[in-house]
């Protein structure tokens, strides 16, 4: 006989694989594993379950968040509330992240699967070094990326802004030795040289556009982190869409999955901050010291940006969407993440710009779900709800596919098949969902 079951009744069911919805589904719980998920059978008929009725509520799977560096305990209760129940550290100090991955394990706090690329990976002078290991040599950036896995265990290693494509070469053939992936937030070296190497993804700040009126001579010779920005930004508003095309076509066919992050690049001039501070999430979970390291960060990045680099930054971040369009119907994958703080808060605006670049919805949740989990190398255990996965669910009280916005209406999360956050409760049960108890 089998154990008892949760059997969640009824509601529709988007499964992250980028598929149409199941009407009227079927999803069964058995301890943090999915037992089934699908249309309606009696195959669990005179077994012990415990019976949820969901109708007229979606269920999709947990987002992923790509690319963090946000590790207050706020953020970790805000992610989890907006339906987020994994992210991923793309460069941090490593301590930083097992300590919050033990206190989340062990209960001590409530919040998201954590995943690690370590500290960021860069050539001297790092940019941030606080967050980095600098290596000079491929043969001590080999070295150091073996221990780095074999020491902390890291779900990806993260290659940043100087690696040269020797250095480069020499991480990505450990990592992928171990079965990691390399993500790469890469200057010295642009989207298709690093596409040719072997890396597997990158991320906004990556060189992966040509311009004519920024050669790369010039876009390496930057004196701070604000002004390599600045550069960037220049070098976005006057693309070259023809030379840039060779660079996403390297990209495309090796499969190098791109991540936009492109809430952080418009934070950056002003756009979503009067949104954000108006968000009730924001006013419940976020005090002043969260706010003030984000500010700070803000000034750090930009400290030195004139009205014309704001400027430059507005029409930047147009080429970027499309950029992203171009991509996409290249056939280009594109991840959600957000390089932000706020936890969940972000990860739905940055949905919003996929929205605006023209996925379906059904692509968009896809997005954060199946198809970050295939990047993230976790596809077996993550990201889509079908049987011998990880339970990590979301009980929506409206239809997303109807409304992005109904992403935010949620009635509970599952987390490894617990109940992590709901909204109202009884006897740990959402008060919307009525649990009719055992039996059938």
């Amino acid at each position: 006989m089998l154990p008892n079951l949760l059997v969640l009744d009824g509601a529709d069911l988007i499964d992250g694989s980028g598929g149409p919805a199941i009407q009227d589904s079927m999803v069964v719980l058995d301890g943090n594993r999915i037992e089934y998920a699908g249309a309606r059978t009696n195959r669990f008929e005179g077994a012990p379950t415990t019976r949820w009725p969901l109708q007229g509520k979606t269920i999709i799977p947990g987002l992923i968040e790509a690319h963090t560096h946000a590790s207050f305990d706020a953020d970790m209760r805000a992610y989890v509330k907006n339906g987020v129940t994994t992210i991923r550290f793309a460069g941090l100090d490593q301590a930083v992240a097992a300590r919050l991955r033990d206190r989340i394990d062990r209960g001590a706090l409530i919040g998201p699967r954590i995943l690690s690329c370590g500290p960021m990976i860069d050539q001297p002078p790092p940019a941030y070094p606080e967050w980095s290991v600098a290596v000079g040599t491929p043969a001590e950036a080999a070295a150091t990326a073996e221990r780095l896995i074999l020491d902390h265990d890291l779900d990806a290693l993260i290659l940043t802004q100087r690696v040269t494509a020797p250095v480069m070469k020499a991480v990505i053939a450990v990592a992928h030795a171990h079965g990691r992936p390399v993500v790469g937030q890469t200057w010295a070296v642009d989207g298709r040289e690093a596409a040719e190497l072997g890396i597997d993804e990158l991320h906004t700040s990556s060189r992966v556009y040509a311009s004519a009126s920024y050669p790369t001579d010039r876009l390496l010779r930057y004196a701070s982190i604000a002004d390599r920005l600045a550069l960037a930004s220049r070098a976005w508003a006057s693309i070259d869409w023809e030379a840039t095309r060779p660079i996403m076509e390297a990209m495309v066919e090796r499969g190098v999955s791109y991540c936009g992050m492109q809430v952080i690049t418009q934070f950056q001039v002003g756009e979503g901050i009067a949104e954000l501070e108006a968000d009730p999430d924001y006013a419940a979970l976020f005090g002043e010291a969260e706010r003030q390291a984000f500010l700070d960060f803000t000034r750090r990045l930009q400290g030195s940006w004139t009205q014309e680099d704001l400027h430059y930054g507005r029409l930047a971040n147009d080429q970027r969407m499309e950029w992203m369009r171009r991509f996409r119907a290249l056939g280009g994958v594109l991840l959600a993440g957000t390089d932000m703080q706020f936890g969940g808060i972000m990860l739905h605006r940055e949905l919003r710009n996929l929205e605006a670049l023209g996925m379906s919805r059904l692509e968009i949740i896809a997005a954060a779900t199946g198809v970050c989990a295939r990047a993230l190398r976790l596809e077996r255990e993550l990201g889509t709800v079908r049987e011998g996965l990880r339970a990590d669910l979301v009980v929506l009280r409206s239809d997303p596919l109807r409304n992005l916005g109904a992403l935010r209406d949620i009635a509970c999360v599952f987390k490894d098949g617990a109940v992590v956050w709901t909204d109202g409760h009884v006897g740990g049960v959402p008060s919307d969902c009525g649990a009719k108890g055992k039996g059938n």
